[in-house]
């Protein structure tokens, strides 16, 4: 028989003398990173993001800092060893109400974790409730967490105590048990060998920290405080809840011979949308932030916020997901950079990603109003173009500063109004002046005339928090001479935007504070009454005047009021804001390149970021290709049935006979 020739199929290999050398090096493979790295949009996203994450994370220390220090130096105060031997089995626990917002507290657990770390002790166990199915589970992941989850830290700073003592209790998982707990204690800081006795130990305490406590089994936390309740006089263990709820919530899952064994102190944390306040004012709604959103981008990811799960990491995945859309794959949202990366990225722009941004929508009305030497010169000279969007970019710069600064000046103003028609935060303001042109709507105007009705008190308050505003961006510089009233009359605004802006606006805000600070509030008031007492009776005697004497009447109560000095310089000071907020409240969509810097396509990333999962089960019923792409030609099979039940059973049985192997 021949050497192909076989009963049943097979596959022959014929070396035809090639032989593999033992130094031949595989082709390395090329990875997502390096490829994209080498793209101009790819960078400037990264670097980009890589800044925001960096503010994200001074910010999230800034905003719990104070909370993390309370608790800590909570279980501080309970380290000591005084307080154990007071204790008669209550466990020392700290409730921390972190709120609903379930994808957050996974970042402040940590940070509380670290700094328990760091301050206090490295014993720490954090037990989710997955990880806590039954009592036994429950227990064995506590003790192993705070047997081995700190054996680096120890190698590191406790130098007194032998390895051996750490290698001994290298034990199993489903050996976890607190009696190991209480000899390994005991061995690591009671027992000490006679050549260390010297050298006092000081007693860790042992912290577990519950952060899910809706989640877990009643009758789990119920055996599991029993048990540590019979052991706390010879283990300083420290229980720390973390409640979404309330403290009601505790005291309804432990019945009382429970809840007594345990000393509780609570913790209050900032709810989930003052945090996403601070979060989108701060890093997001600023000139400084290189990337924005339109209006309707920015509703959107607030909506999702609000109506759906109160996540602050969940808007930050928005926002980043809308920002990955917005660079992926076009060389011209590079431009999308900070202020002094505009030239060099202008440069290394090439002549196909000119002409994409010529065929921006914004840039048409730009080249209307030029003159037909410049428009020509746009389209041929490349050189020149680089030189128009470069001073654009800066213009467009100059506008967001002047925007924002804006609406942060009309948040201040129109907070406190009655209706707070439009809005209490930066965020709801944003939304609207970002989507129209807000000064020529009819809630401004209402407000406007509100704040003509502010008293002196309440006005020299809300221009003193105005000028906090303006002097968080410009250096606070004061004014060389006291300006007089007449120059009242005489103030103007620039045709300049950005930081020019904010000082002009500062020292004419600064000019009226000190106007209305002096200003007189008494009103004076006359009568036109041109006609003598005696001529009055006169002719009330004489008979059928009743209708003269009627008017007569009528002309002796109108009196006419004169407008008092503050509320002439405040007539004044309404009109120069409305002045100021006419020009600087201009909608992000009649800037020229404001699709450069402004991500407004919602449409393509409203499914990615919104879920439906209604009509995701419904599109894979009724069209399972439409995710099922390796089978595309399956609807040309003979026979294949048009309802949803059958389509997905064909589907399935196809796939699985694509999968089986063939037989010999």
């Amino acid at each position: 028989m021949e050497s192909t020739i076989s009963v049943s199929k097979g596959v022959f290999l014929f070396p035809n003398g090639f032989k593999k050398t033992k130094h031949s090096k595989k082709k390395p493979k090329c990875n997502l990173n390096e490829r994209l790295s080498k793209d101009l949009w790819y960078e400037t996203f990264k670097c980009n993001w890589e800044l925001i994450e960096n503010q994200l994370k001074g910010l999230h220390e800034q905003t719990y800092s104070v909370l993390l220090n309370d608790i800590v130096n909570y279980v501080k105060l309970i380290n000591q060893e005084h307080e154990y031997d007071t204790l008669e089995g209550i466990i020392p626990s700290a409730t921390l109400l972190t709120g609903v917002n379930q994808p957050d507290h996974v970042n402040q657990f940590l940070a509380l974790i670290n700094k328990i770390r760091e301050d206090v002790t490295p014993h720490v166990a954090m037990i989710n409730s997955q990880d806590a199915q039954t009592v036994k589970h429950f227990v064995e992941n506590a003790v192993w967490q705070l047997i081995h989850g700190q054996d680096v830290l120890d190698n590191s700073a406790d130098e007194n105590i032998d390895n051996d003592i750490l290698t001994q209790f290298r034990i199993k998982k489903n050996q976890c048990t607190v009696k190991t707990l209480l000899s390994w204690y005991q061995t690591k800081y009671m027992k000490q060998p006679p050549k260390k006795q010297k050298c006092s130990v000081l007693k860790k305490a042992l912290v577990i920290i519950i952060p899910d406590f809706e989640s877990f089994n009643c009758n789990i936390l119920q055996d599991f405080v029993m048990i540590i309740s019979s052991y706390v006089r010879l283990l300083p263990i420290v229980l720390i809840f973390g409640v979404a709820t309330s403290v009601s919530a505790l005291h309804k899952s432990f019945p009382y011979h429970v809840s007594s064994k345990l000393l509780i102190k609570v913790f209050h944390s900032h709810p989930s949308h003052v945090y996403m306040n601070q979060v989108l004012e701060n890093i997001f709604l600023t000139h400084t932030s290189p990337f924005h959103l339109s209006g309707k981008a920015f509703e959107l990811m607030t909506d999702v916020f609000l109506f759906y799960d109160f996540s602050v990491t969940g808007i930050i995945q928005s926002i980043k997901y809308c920002m990955i859309d917005h660079y992926y794959g076009d060389n011209i949202k590079s431009l999308c950079c900070r202020r002094d990366e505009i030239e060099e990225t202008v440069n290394n722009l090439t002549v196909d990603d000119l002409e994409n941004i010529r065929h921006l929508l914004s840039f048409r009305p730009f080249l209307e109003v030029q003159d037909c030497e410049t428009k020509i010169a746009l389209f041929k000279d490349n050189n020149f173009f680089r030189e128009i969007l470069s001073k654009e970019l800066h213009k467009l710069h100059d506008y967001i500063h002047t925007f924002y600064l804006c609406i942060r000046l009309l948040s201040v103003f129109v907070k406190d109004l009655p209706k707070n028609t439009l809005g209490k935060t930066i965020r709801e303001l944003y939304t609207k002046c970002s989507m129209e042109c807000v000064t020529n709507t009819q809630p401004y105007r209402e407000s406007m005339q509100l704040l003509n009705f502010q008293s002196q008190l309440k006005l020299i308050e809300t221009i003193k928090n105005a000028l906090k505003e303006i002097n968080f961006d410009i250096p606070v510089t004061p004014l060389r001479s006291t300006p007089s009233k007449n120059n009242l009359h005489n103030i103007t605004l620039k045709n300049d935007l950005g930081l020019d802006f904010a000082k002009t606006i500062r020292i004419h805000l600064l000019t009226f504070l000190r106007q209305i600070e002096n200003a007189c509030n008494d009103t004076s008031v006359f009568t036109n009454t041109d006609m003598d007492a005696e001529n009055d009776l006169e002719n009330i005697n004489v008979p059928g005047n009743r209708y003269k004497l009627k008017e007569k009447l009528l002309k002796a109560t109108r009196v006419e009021r004169i407008q008092s000095e503050y509320e002439m310089i405040r007539s004044r000071f309404v009109c120069y804001l409305e002045e100021v907020f006419a020009k600087g409240l201009q909608p992000p969509h009649t800037q020229t390149f404001h699709e450069i810097i402004f991500f407004s396509d919602v449409s393509s990333v409203k499914k990615q970021i919104v879920g439906s999962p209604r009509g995701a089960i419904h599109t894979a019923l009724s069209n399972p290709i439409h995710y099922l792409q390796v089978c595309s030609n399956i609807s040309n099979l003979p026979g294949f049935p048009s309802s949803p039940s059958f389509s997905l059973l064909y589907v399935c049985m196809y796939v699985s006979a694509c999968k089986q192997p063939t037989a010999k």
